[in-house]
């Protein structure tokens, strides 16, 4: 499954099926103290590709600069640091459990994400690429079949450790600078 995220900023953005139906979007209220991003999870529209039916909060980000930030998920107030705590001398990877039970670790790299399953690679992120030397594309996640079941949690937990990736990389207020319209229903 390939998921396109338009702009690919993750804390302001919409993200799309290969067929171009809505599945998520996020949004980032930023404050003097605190931003929020809030996730939201959409029911495509099958005969108007763009155009959603319903949409629900899946989950908010409370980000924290001193402290650990806060994931509201499925009902629950989860610190960060313990959702999905740092591993590592460096603090590259991220670990998570998944419903099944299993330990999943997304690996930090300076241009992309990867999540793994024990040594296998069940989703990736490719960045955007402006295509000079060959064709380019729109910044995507793909995500493979064996964690298809989970893809609301692969889809949260990508956000969060994207933005902690690119966070020394942007210039600060850049996701805000692009932040995308709802998309329409």
């Amino acid at each position: 499954m390939k998921l396109t995220f338009k702009p690919p900023h993750v804390r302001n953005t919409v993200i799309t099926n290969e067929q171009g139906h809505v599945l998520y979007s996020t949004s980032t209220a930023f404050t003097f103290d605190t931003r929020v991003t809030v996730v939201k999870k959409h029911v495509p529209n099958e005969f108007n590709i763009g155009k959603v039916e319903s949409s629900e909060i899946l989950a908010k980000i409370e980000w924290h600069t001193f402290a650990s930030s806060v994931i509201k998920y499925d009902g629950m107030d989860l610190l960060a640091s313990q959702f999905i705590p740092n591993k590592g001398i460096l603090g590259r990877r991220r670990v998570f459990r998944g419903p099944d039970g299993l330990l999943y670790k997304w690996k930090l790299g300076p241009r992309n994400c990867i999540l793994m399953l024990d040594d296998k690679e069940v989703a990736r992120h490719h960045p955007l690429d402006i295509g000079f030397n060959k064709p380019g594309h729109e910044a995507y996640l793909e995500v493979f079949s064996p964690v298809e079941h989970m893809l609301d949690l692969v889809v949260l937990t990508f956000i969060y450790v994207e933005k902690l990736r690119r966070g020394t990389q942007e210039a600060p207020g850049t996701d805000r600078m692009h932040a995308p319209t709802e998309p329409a229903n």
